[in-house]
């Protein structure tokens, strides 16, 4: 039924005792959850292969709305670049866009698996690893003693996902992610925090940092009432919205 990541519909509907019918409306739910692409007859595997059950799950999650974000956000890519790409859903939604039509001479320095795993298919893009110790549960490198590894790069955007963030800054899952995360963004020049909806005015376990006047958020599906807080925020802490 599989042969290099392709399947086909009819093989599917005779395997599962379906109508092709109901195979093509589930392999279009599945391509708008960016599991796979549809083609002539079938579907193929995506490019950036998700492996891990439950990050696939948080990718499957607001799809429109995290695509939304990403190309939001790369329009703020430019030529000669270097930029740290965060782990998360909605940061590795940004790389697949920006790989669509990536900027002269771009550099991607990261410490998401996932994220090096779909960096590796562009020769043109060059890539640098940040190493550290291995988190299963979110499928990156974190380390304590990174600055070294820092001073030898000179990053000057980042692109960060967050666990949420609210009036005083932005917040991390867990003390080794924040430190990791905080000393990244005190060596950039520009912070872009990629946050959905579900991420606002919310508190994590810790927090990554207050806000420091670099960071721009961008985000999406603002409520009244959300829209009203975050320019209170932004006026604040002199940031800029999207």
């Amino acid at each position: 039924m599989s042969i290099k990541g392709k399947v086909r519909s009819t093989e599917i509907a005779s395997e599962l005792g379906v109508s092709e019918v109901t195979i093509r409306s589930d392999l279009s739910e599945l391509e708008r959850e960016g599991l796979l692409k549809r083609v002539h007859g079938g579907a193929i595997q995506t490019k950036l292969q998700r492996y891990d059950p439950e990050f696939q799950e948080k990718v499957a999650i607001d799809v429109d709305e995290k695509r939304h974000i990403a190309l939001k956000a790369t329009k703020f890519v430019e030529k000669y670049d270097v930029i740290f790409i965060d782990a998360g859903s909605t940061t590795l939604f940004f790389f697949e866009e920006l790989s669509k039509n990536p900027p002269t001479i771009l550099t991607v320095v990261t410490n998401s698996l996932y994220i090096i795993n779909a960096v590796v298919q562009y020769p043109n893009i060059n890539l640098v690893v940040i190493g550290g110790t291995f988190q299963h549960n979110t499928m990156n490198f974190l380390d304590f003693e990174i600055n070294p590894f820092l001073n030898r790069y000179n990053v000057n955007k980042v692109f960060l996902g967050v666990n949420g963030f609210d009036e005083t800054g932005y917040y991390a899952s867990n003390i080794l992610e924040a430190e990791t995360k905080k000393l990244i963004c005190n060596a950039c020049d520009e912070i872009f925090i990629l946050a959905t909806s579900s991420k606002h005015f919310k508190r994590s376990l810790v927090l990554t940092q207050k806000w420091t006047g670099k960071e721009r958020i961008i985000t999406s599906d603002l409520t009244e009432d959300n829209r009203n807080r975050l320019m209170e925020v932004a006026r604040n802490n002199n940031l800029s919205i999207y």
